[in-house]
């Protein structure tokens, strides 16, 4: 009688447990499955303990078996929750009808991570085989769209702060973006990437994405410290990939400024790369045209308070005259005087009266040359705007830091946004 009452208890969990694996396997979204893995799953491993209790029937058994029903029931739900609060903040897809509950409660992302990956979905005709799956295009360079406001180009408020949280470049971008949030009112995130470029390049793939991974660990513990009494607490967002696609903003040039460090990548200086390559896991550069809007690279360190002068290098972009009064309406920085570098006359007026209009005075100076390069001898600088990122786009070019070619002693911010140039 014994045997056979073990055996429907042992029956009864297996059959809750293939439910359990089916829902996993076939339920639409994550909040379904985790639903069927929770409260299946735990069901049928616990008729299954209870089950094999009583086909032993001791009482270490039986106190063993008690134990191990208990814990699965205190930890099992806890487990489920924060993977379904993990889930709705990451923005994954609620497949089933009725209003979001949730909504203006939590944050959560405007896109899922596929879509964040451009991952492609398969749609039911695929599953039926009716049609072919559909092909993953790279894509296109996100160009800038600004809006004319008669001869003015106007960007919009800024409404999110977005900051890359790389290993030993964390404190400076963590706490600029944390003041410029509070200070806008704009929300905050935090983005914890790994490059998957870097891992694939290595000889060995396991050990480098395990080194990866655990200087990301040590970034996010870095940025929980620097964050702790912070006025806006960053969303904390954690995806493996392109960082370039990752970064990527679908969101008007503008609303979104995006924070990185001067240096370093999101394969957090793990060097392991595989033997006899050349390739170099630097793309910071490259990432102001993949944002598509004003993207903030902060100063490693503090300024002095008399550093309070902005220089703007005109290289003749449509964007930039929009891109200054931008920046100064979020109050980016604490200027009293704006300097305007200029090849030509052009641009001259709509700066003067920018800097009128500010409060801030204005000097204009000759442009050296055609790059992006500022004068020597521009004293007290807080920051340099630019309208293109400086070429070639490498962080270091010759031993050269990219910093080096705005000016040799380059400390302060540095704000770009990629944009089309003024036809000549």
């Amino acid at each position: 009688m014994i045997a056979i009452l073990s055996l429907l208890f042992k029956l009864a969990g297996v059959i809750f447990l293939l439910i359990a694996a089916i829902g996993v396997i076939k339920l639409p979204d994550p909040f379904q499955r985790m639903h069927a893995a929770t409260k299946a799953g735990t069901l049928g491993a616990g008729l299954v303990i209870i089950g094999s209790v009583i086909a032993q029937g001791s009482m270490g058994a039986a106190v063993l078996g008690i134990m191990t029903v208990v814990f699965l029931l205190l930890t099992v739900p806890v487990a489920g929750h924060l993977l379904g609060r993990a889930a709705y903040v990451s923005g994954a897809r609620l497949s089933l009808a009725g209003e979001d509950a949730l909504k203006g409660i939590l944050p959560r992302s405007s896109h899922s991570l596929d879509e964040r990956m451009d991952w492609k979905s398969i749609t039911v005709d695929d599953a039926r085989g009716r049609l072919d799956l559909p092909e993953n295009p790279k894509p296109t360079p996100y160009r800038p769209q600004f809006e004319a406001k008669g001869k003015m180009l106007v960007l919009p408020a800024m409404e999110a702060v977005r900051f890359g949280v790389i290993d030993g470049q964390v404190r400076s971008v963590a706490e600029r973006a944390c003041a410029i949030a509070h200070r806008s009112g704009a929300s905050l995130a935090a983005y914890v990437l790994i490059d998957t470029h870097a891992v694939k390049a290595a000889g060995d793939q396991a050990q480098m994405r395990k080194l990866i991974r655990e200087r990301a660990s040590t970034a996010i513990n870095e940025l929980q410290g620097c964050t702790a009494k912070a006025e806006v607490t960053p969303v904390l967002n954690y995806d493996e990939g392109d960082p370039e696609q990752l970064l990527r903003c679908d969101l008007e040039p503008g609303q979104a400024l995006l924070v990185l460090p001067c240096s370093g990548w999101f394969h957090h200086q793990v060097e392991a790369r595989q033997e006899m390559t050349t390739w170099e896991p630097d793309g910071l550069l490259r990432l102001p045209e993949a944002h598509g809007g004003p993207v903030l690279f902060a100063a490693a360190k503090p300024l002095p308070e008399t550093a309070r002068t902005l220089v703007v290098r005109d290289c003749g972009e449509d964007h930039l005259v929009a891109l200054v009064e931008w920046a100064l309406l979020n109050n980016l920085w604490e200027i009293d005087r704006l300097v305007h570098v200029a090849d030509a006359k052009s641009g001259e007026p709509e700066f003067a009266e920018t800097a009128k209009r500010f409060g801030l005075a204005y000097e204009r100076v000759a442009a050296a040359g055609a790059d992006c390069a500022i004068p020597a001898g521009i004293e007290g600088v807080r920051a340099v705007v630019l309208g293109r990122t400086p070429r070639p786009l490498r962080t270091s070019w010759y031993g050269s830091h990219w910093l080096t070619r705005i000016a040799p002693d380059m400390r302060g911010d540095v704000l770009i946004m990629e944009g089309q140039p003024k036809s000549a």
